[in-house]
């Protein structure tokens, strides 16, 4: 990582702080993206987005699934929102696949 890069990173750590869990607004759509811990340190989520849905479960957007392979610890919002259709949608693709 350059210098650049490392500072453009702090810049948006800044901008967008990493917020509690249970601070998470559930069914909203919001995109956000996700800390998880893995007991070592922090693995790398760089590009994956997920959605907080009204039940409570996480889902990835993108290959669509469940968050059940890890337990997030921290998130922070995109600003972006989905729609309940585009919700569904990331679902029902992930029940089938």
């Amino acid at each position: 990582m350059t210098i650049k890069e490392r500072q453009q990173r702090e810049a948006h750590d800044r901008e967008n702080p990493w917020r509690p869990m249970d601070t998470a607004p559930r069914g909203s759509g919001l995109v956000c993206d996700l800390l998880f811990d893995d007991m070592v340190g922090q693995f790398g989520t760089e590009g994956l987005q997920f959605f907080l849905d009204a039940k409570g479960h996480w889902y990835q957007i993108d290959p669509p699934r469940r968050v059940s392979y890890a337990q997030p610890i921290n998130w922070r919002p995109s600003y972006v929102r989905m729609t309940p259709e585009r919700q569904s949608l990331v679902k029902k693709r992930d029940m089938y696949a």
